[in-house]
C-alpha cells in the first residue's frame, strides 16, 4: 500500500515538473517577444532608422500588425521632422544673413550720413575768423598738422553765417531757461558706439582745447603782440571771453603746475595730490591762441552731434553714473567756449542754464542733469513729482543717488573739485579717490583750533550726516590713515575744549571766479 502510493506521489511530482518547465518555455517565448518589441520601440524613440520590411521579417511573431502600423507612422512623422528642422535652420541662417546685411548697410549709411554733417554744418556751428593769421602763430603748429589747419581755416573763412535778431536770440535764451525739453523728432540711427566711451572723449578733447589756451610765460610778450585776434564759438557766435580778459591790460600769467593753497585755506597745510593738478584761471587763457584749437573743435563738434543719437536704455547703473557725471562736466565746459567765462555767481547760474546737450533725442541742461537724473530732488522725497519729470528720472535716472558725485560735478569754479574723467570699469574707485583728494585740500585746523569747511560740503551735508557734529565725524572717517589732516584732526579732537563742537566750525564761502583743477589725462 505504501509502495503504490508513493508511486502515485512520484507520478504527480513529474507531472508538475513537466507542467512547470512547459510554462517555464512559454514564459521564455513572451520574454523573448518583448524584448524584440522593447528593441524596436527603444530604436523608433531614439531615432535610430528602421525600415518597415526589416520590421515586418525580424518581429513579425512578436509585434502585432497594430504596432507595425503605428511604428511605421512614426518613421515617416520623423523623418517629416527631420526635414522640417532642416528647413528651419536654413530660414534661420538666411534671416541672419539678412539682417547682417543690413546692419552693414545701415553703419555705412550712418557712417556716410556723419560725414557729411561733419563736412557741411550749419552757419550756427561755424567758426569765425576777422584776420588771417599770423605766420608766428602758423609756424607754432606741428608739422604733421598744418595742412589740416590751413585747410579748417579755408573752410571756415567760406562759411556763410547768419545773424540772430534780437528776437531770435530771447527765443534761443527762453528755451535754455527751461530745465530740459524733449525734441520732437529722433533720428532713425542710433550710434553704435559705447556711450560712456563717447562721454569720456568729450572731456579728454574739451580738456585739450584749454590746455592749448594757457599761456607759458616764455612765448607771452612774443605772441601778445603778434597773435591775430580771433572770434570763436562751436554753438553760437558769441566771444570766447569777456572783452575785459582780453584786453592788453589784463595779465597772462602761466600758473604752473604746483598749486600750494587751491581752496586758500592754509598755505603751508599739505593739500594731497591736488598740488600736482594743473591750475587754469581767468589769467592763464589767451584768446588768440585759438588758432592751434581748430581741429579739436572740429573733433569736439563731431562728438557733440554724436551724442544726439546715443541709446542709453541698456546701460546699467555703473555705466549711467559716469556717463552723467562725464556729461554735466563736459556740458559746462562747452558753455565756457560758447558763451564766455561768467564774471558773477549769477551769470554763472545762467550758464548752467544755457550749459545744455542733446542726448538721444532729449536736450538737457547742467541743472537737469544734476538734479533730476544724478541727485533726488525735495520733490521726490515729499511724494510730489512732476510728469516730465517723473518720466525723465524713469528713462535716464540712476535708480538711487550716489552722494560720492559731490566729489566729481565740477562747475569750473574755485570751490569745485578737480576734473577728472570717470569710466564704468573703475567708477566706483574713481569716485572714492575723488572724494578723498578733495577732503584733503580743502579743509584744515587754523591756528585758532577751528576746522574750515567748504560751503560746498555744507551745501550736500544730509547726503553724509545729520548735523554739523556728525559731518565732523564723517570726514574723520573717509580720511586716510598716512592723511596728514587726519592726524590733525584726532589732535584736535582730542584736546580739551569746553566750547561746542558746532560752533569751532568755519565755513568757507563759496567763491565762483573761473578756474579749473586739471590732471593729467
Amino acid at each position: 500500500m505504501k509502495f503504490e502510493e508513493f508511486l502515485m506521489q512520484r507520478e504527480e511530482v513529474n507531472q508538475k515538473r513537466l507542467e512547470l518547465e512547459a510554462e517555464v518555455a512559454h514564459l521564455q517565448e513572451v520574454l523573448e517577444n518583448e524584448q524584440k518589441l522593447n528593441t524596436v520601440l527603444h530604436r523608433v524613440l531614439h531615432g535610430s532608422f528602421v525600415c518597415h520590411s526589416c520590421l515586418s521579417s525580424s518581429s513579425s511573431s512578436s509585434v502585432s500588425s497594430q504596432v507595425q502600423i503605428l511604428i511605421g507612422e512614426i518613421a515617416k512623422v520623423e523623418e517629416e521632422i527631420i526635414y522640417l528642422e532642416r528647413k528651419v535652420d536654413e530660414i534661420k541662417l538666411n534671416l541672419h544673413q539678412e539682417k547682417k546685411y543690413k546692419k552693414e548697410c545701415q553703419q555705412l549709411q550712418w557712417e556716410q550720413k556723419l560725414q557729411r554733417h561733419h563736412i557741411k554744418e550749419e552757419g550756427s556751428h561755424g567758426l569765425l575768423i576777422e584776420q588771417s593769421p599770423n605766420m608766428e602763430i602758423i609756424n607754432q603748429i606741428p608739422i604733421n598738422e598744418r595742412n589740416t589747419w590751413l585747410q579748417l581755416v579755408a573752410e571756415a573763412k567760406s562759411l556763410h553765417y547768419k545773424k540772430i535778431s534780437d528776437n531770435e536770440a530771447d527765443e534761443n535764451t527762453d528755451k535754455f531757461q527751461q530745465p530740459y525739453q524733449i525734441q520732437g523728432f529722433r533720428n532713425e540711427e542710433t550710434y553704435r558706439g559705447a556711450p560712456n566711451k563717447l562721454s569720456e572723449q568729450l572731456i579728454k578733447i574739451l580738456v585739450s582745447i584749454f590746455k592749448k589756451l594757457i599761456v607759458p610765460q616764455a612765448h607771452l610778450e612774443c605772441e601778445a603782440t603778434t597773435a591775430p585776434k580771433l572770434n570763436i564759438s562751436c554753438i553760437r557766435s558769441k566771444s570766447f571771453m569777456p572783452k575785459h580778459l582780453t584786453s592788453s591790460r589784463a595779465p597772462i600769467i602761466f600758473q604752473g603746475t604746483q598749486i600750494q593753497d587751491p581752496y586758500s585755506i592754509l598755505p603751508d597745510g599739505d593739500i594731497g595730490p591736488y598740488k600736482k593738478f594743473i591750475q587754469l584761471t581767468t589769467s592763464t587763457l589767451d584768446l588768440n591762441r585759438i588758432v592751434l584749437c581748430l581741429p579739436a573743435i572740429e573733433k569736439l563738434r563731431f562728438l557733440i552731434h554724436k551724442l544726439t543719437v546715443v541709446e542709453l536704455h541698456f546701460l546699467s547703473y555703473k555705466q549711467r553714473l559716469p556717463f552723467w557725471i562725464n556729461i554735466y562736466n563736459a556740458s559746462i565746459m562747452n558753455a565756457f567756449l560758447q558763451h564766455g567765462l561768467p564774471t558773477s555767481p549769477g551769470k554763472l547760474l545762467k550758464l548752467l542754464n544755457k550749459a545744455a546737450f542733446n542726448v538721444g533725442g532729449i536736450v538737457l541742461n547742467a541743472l537737469a542733469i544734476e538734479h533730476f537724473i544724478l541727485r533726488c530732488s525735495s520733490d521726490v522725497k515729499n511724494g510730489t513729482v512732476d510728469e516730465k519729470e517723473a518720466q525723465l528720472r524713469h528713462t535716464y535716472g540712476l535708480g538711487y543717488p550716489e552722494p560720492n558725485i559731490t566729489f566729481a560735478l565740477c562747475r569750473g569754479s574755485c570751490s569745485s573739485p578737480a576734473l577728472r574723467v570717470y569710466t564704468a570699469d573703475n567708477v566706483v574707485n574713481e569716485l572714492e579717490r575723488a572724494k578723498v583728494e578733495f577732503l584733503e585740500a580743502s579743509i584744515c585746523i587754523t591756528s585758532k583750533k577751528k576746522i574750515v569747511i567748504p560751503k560746498l560740503l555744507e551745501w550736500h551735508m544730509l547726503d553724509f550726516a545729520d548735523d554739523i557734529e556728525s559731518l565732523i565725524e564723517w570726514i574723520y572717517s573717509q580720511l586716510p590713515r598716512s592723511s596728514s589732516l587726519k592726524r590733525s584732526m584726532m589732535e584736535w579732537l582730542s584736546s580739551d575744549n569746553r566750547t561746542s563742537l558746532s560752533k569751532m566750525v568755519e565755513i568757507k564761502p563759496y567763491n565762483a571766479e573761473f578756474r579749473y583743477l586739471l590732471s593729467n589725462y
